[in-house]
């Protein structure tokens, strides 16, 4: 091989792997594309809770729905314990991913109490 045939066979290497690096770039290889929506669109549709007194614990059962038209990739989604004058008494996260527009998703949870409470409130937060 000469050192003009050499040259020639570099510049076409070269030349293909720039042409692949810009399609796999542009194409979203590796990423997921698309819009997605936010915490915002999500709502619960069913929240149950039970108590164990000697264990201070409160185990909740929640559904939660993607009321968007976009999918949700992530979000957090907060379970509050609340006394009846509305003083926090325990809470802890759960995490949400690639939530389908109209999807419905059950989350299981372990909430330590902090005090006596009556009420299981959900909040829904984008990840940060």
């Amino acid at each position: 091989m000469t050192a003009r045939e050499a040259r020639s066979y570099v510049a076409v290497v070269l030349g293909a792997l720039l042409a692949l690096s810009v399609a796999a770039a542009g194409c979203g290889c590796g990423r997921r594309g698309g819009k997605a929506g936010g915490a915002g669109q999500l709502r619960q549709t069913r929240l149950r809770f039970a108590s164990d007194e000697k264990k201070a614990t409160c185990y909740v059962v929640a559904e939660v729905e993607n009321t968007g038209r976009l999918a949700v990739r992530k979000a957090r989604v907060t379970a509050t314990l609340k006394s009846k004058g509305g003083t926090p008494r325990g809470s802890n996260n759960a995490f949400l991913k690639d939530l389908k527009p109209g999807e419905r998703r059950t989350l299981y949870m372990t909430v330590a109490t902090h005090g006596p409470f009556s009420r299981v409130e959900l909040s829904f937060h984008d990840p940060e």
